[in-house]
């Protein structure tokens, strides 16, 4: 079924084709977009430039210039999407106002606007043939085709979106906006940025509620804009300064994708190189980069710390004790470095070394609710819960919390003392937290599960 304002056009072509001039002010077709740029007047028009020409048909584009241009420059170019059609006898969609302002105000803006003709028995040919046409000889009419922006609206969506979503898509489109219309599910494309604006007329139950879903499961980078208080086609309809700045925002998103990014003053730097590898948690590429800075850097604290909780991380124990040992010998009061090598060094089962370390920290007074807590975590996971529990003890009374209450009460039921472990675990649940999953599957609180009061907990985490 047609979109509404599909629909809504075609009764305006009826109507305008019962009617000479002028037209209906309730025709459609003749509004144009609703923002204005003082260099329109001076824009440059090309029509029905042939894109394509076989044994089924000619199909021909506008090409919008900006003005001034030299007579080899190249500038990127939207292109404005005809998914539809053009249907024989009426008015082609491409002198619709809207696709007559839209391309023009582009070219105003500094790019190349183009609208076009399409097929209706052969959309997805059209399409093609269009960026085909562009690929090969857009360079003749001052189009860049390596940086191609698309716009596709309404009823044109579904056919536009099943193109650019293919595996043949152009690879010169950079950035595609949709414009209140009904995109199909993905999967969708990481490589194409999309700015899909939702009209909130057109946002009624149901209609978009697998959009976000699919584009998170999709990894896509999608920006999704609600245009609250805004109709189905606004940008033609909607002359307020609400549109305005919506579609002030379109062009934004077009130049920031395909217009040079400046280039930064400074040089290339390999931390920062290795933060974005972490924060990524691209951890195959991280450790041999943290290694090199590590060979580097041999007395700097922070790069040694990073790359042995890296190794930790990565369960490679033996090489994060021999950095934490290399580290403590240029920092030999840096508590939490002490704290992550005794939790290795329990791990390796060296737990004379790891006993030594741990009487050092605790004699250095330096010791922070933090630092107990992660001592509390490694007893706890190598099955030390009597001391586990003294150390949770310790940093809850430093700082009380939610997840430092639940694992004493962890450490309270391994050492078969339900009642401080109940009351660990209301303690928990007063301080926010609420994993209902982790106190129903923990092996840890096993020992609680058949007391009565355990099923009373649970109820308290909803």
């Amino acid at each position: 079924m047609k979109n509404i304002f599909y629909c809504l056009a075609l009764l305006a072509v009826q109507a305008t084709a019962q009617n000479s001039n002028p037209p209906s002010p309730i025709d459609g077709l003749q509004y144009g977009v609703v923002l204005e740029h003082p260099g329109m007047k001076d824009v440059v028009v090309m029509t029905d430039v042939l894109f394509l020409d076989d044994a089924r048909g000619k199909l021909h584009m506008d090409v919008y210039l900006p003005p001034g241009l030299q007579k080899q420059e190249k500038r990127p170019a939207v292109v404005f999407l005809n998914g539809i059609g053009d249907e024989e006898g009426e008015k082609k969609v491409k002198s619709w106002g809207i696709y007559s302002s839209w391309p023009r105000l582009m070219a105003a803006n500094g790019y190349v606007g183009i609208s076009m003709e399409c097929d209706g028995d052969r959309i997805q040919e059209s399409l093609r043939g269009i960026f085909d046409f562009l690929t090969q000889s857009g360079g003749q009419y001052h189009v860049d085709a390596g940086k191609l922006g698309v716009y596709a609206a309404s009823a044109n969506v579904r056919e536009s979106m099943t193109y650019l979503m293919g595996e043949h898509a152009c690879k010169g489109i950079r950035a595609a906006v949709l414009y209140y219309g009904w995109p199909p599910a993905g999967p969708y494309r990481k490589d194409l940025p999309v700015l899909a604006v939702i009209a909130e007329s057109d946002a009624r139950p149901g209609v978009y509620d697998n959009l976000w879903k699919d584009v998170l499961a999709n990894h896509a980078p999608w920006t999704v804009k609600m245009a609250s208080g805004l109709p189905h086609a606004f940008d033609a309809f909607s002359d307020n300064d609400e549109s305005r700045r919506v579609v002030m925002e379109t062009i934004s998103f077009w130049k920031n994708h395909l217009d040079p990014v400046p280039a930064p003053s400074w040089k290339p730097s390999k931390g920062r190189e290795v933060l974005a590898l972490l924060y990524a948690n691209d951890q195959k590429k991280a450790l041999p980069a943290l290694k090199a800075m590590a060979e580097e850097y041999p007395a700097d604290v922070q790069v040694l710390s990073t790359y042995a909780n890296q190794l930790t991380r990565a369960n490679q124990p033996a090489e994060a004790e021999a950095v934490y040992k290399k580290l403590l010998t240029a920092a030999p009061q840096n508590i939490p470095a002490m704290v992550n090598l005794i939790a290795v060094l329990y791990q390796l089962n060296k737990n004379a070394e790891a006993e030594k370390y741990l009487s050092t920290a605790l004699g250095s007074g330096k010791m922070n609710a933090n630092a107990y807590s992660r001592l509390g975590y490694t007893c706890l996971i190598v099955g030390k819960d009597a001391e586990a529990a003294k150390f949770y003890e310790t940093a809850v009374s430093m700082r009380p919390g939610g997840v430092d209450y639940y694992n004493l009460g962890c450490a309270y039921s391994k050492s078969n003392n339900p009642d401080k472990a109940f009351a660990a675990l209301e303690k928990a649940i007063e301080h926010g937290y609420h994993a209902r999953g982790q106190f129903e599957n923990d092996p840890d609180l096993l020992p609680l599960k058949s007391d009565s009061r355990f099923k009373a907990l649970l109820e308290k985490t909803k």
